[in-house]
């Protein structure tokens, strides 16, 4: 029987002047999928912060009647077609992830798909797997064959080289169950969490929401967590696992 899953999604702007942040999650009353996404705008400005609220919102949407990477598609082409002409810096612009469950998978399974740094983790036999790959200057420094290069590639860490706006390729992933987490995130914490602290919060608990906000709260703890954070939790029902 396929698995119905309970979400939970929560933010916090921190110290930064705006919300760039964001994360939706959507509905589909035709056809009754589900999606969800979250996006993290590039820039500390209202533009990278509608671009982030409005990715979220269309990619979510789209994604339910043709799989997480038509809806990143979808918000790309909105977007564009927003900014088209805009005078330089005032065309915002987003990373951002997308999943969409298998309606008929038992045990659950998602098809991801992601531009830049957004990440997506799952939990599958109790083990905490990152399922994307992120898409930045220092990521494709640490393959670089000079040492030195990888040396200094965590300082490129927050320069992206795939966002929604740019045509740069969306890259997709299908996870097949049974998956316990699912765990959709952007930087501000992936890059301050490390990951036994994630595994041990989604592991530690049945509850979406209490998963959601012990990961943001444990962020926000670290001394180096300046960033907004979004974060988006999908666990199992229990209720339905019990009428099985």
């Amino acid at each position: 029987m396929p698995v119905r899953w309970m979400s939970a999604t929560a933010t916090d702007q921190g110290p930064r002047r705006f919300m760039a942040d964001a994360a939706a999650m959507y509905r589909n009353r035709g056809n009754g999928h589900r999606a969800w996404s979250v996006a993290d705008g590039i820039g500390d400005d209202y533009e990278p912060a509608h671009a982030a609220q409005s990715a979220a919102r269309i990619s979510a949407q789209a994604a339910t009647t043709g799989g997480a990477a038509h809806g990143i598609t979808t918000a790309r082409r909105l977007l564009q077609h927003e900014y088209e002409g805009a005078p330089r810096g005032q065309a915002g612009d987003a990373v951002m992830v997308t999943a969409v469950p298998f309606p008929d998978a038992a045990g659950g399974g998602f098809d991801i798909a992601w531009v830049g740094d957004c990440r997506a983790f799952t939990v599958r036999d109790g083990v905490l797997r990152q399922e994307t790959a992120d898409h930045t200057q220092g990521a494709a420094m640490r393959e670089s064959a000079n040492e030195w290069t990888r040396e200094i590639a965590p300082g490129y860490d927050h320069v992206v080289t795939r966002s929604v706006v740019r045509d740069t390729e969306i890259a997709s992933v299908r996870i097949t169950g049974p998956v316990e987490r699912l765990l959709l995130c952007t930087d501000g914490v992936s890059r301050i969490l490390p990951a036994g602290v994630v595994a041990a919060i989604l592991t530690g608990t049945n509850s979406a929401p209490k998963a959601a906000h012990a990961l943001v709260a444990a962020a926000r703890a670290c001394p180096s967590a300046r960033d907004n954070i979004a974060v988006t939790v999908l666990t199992p029902s229990r209720k339905r696992q019990q009428t099985r």
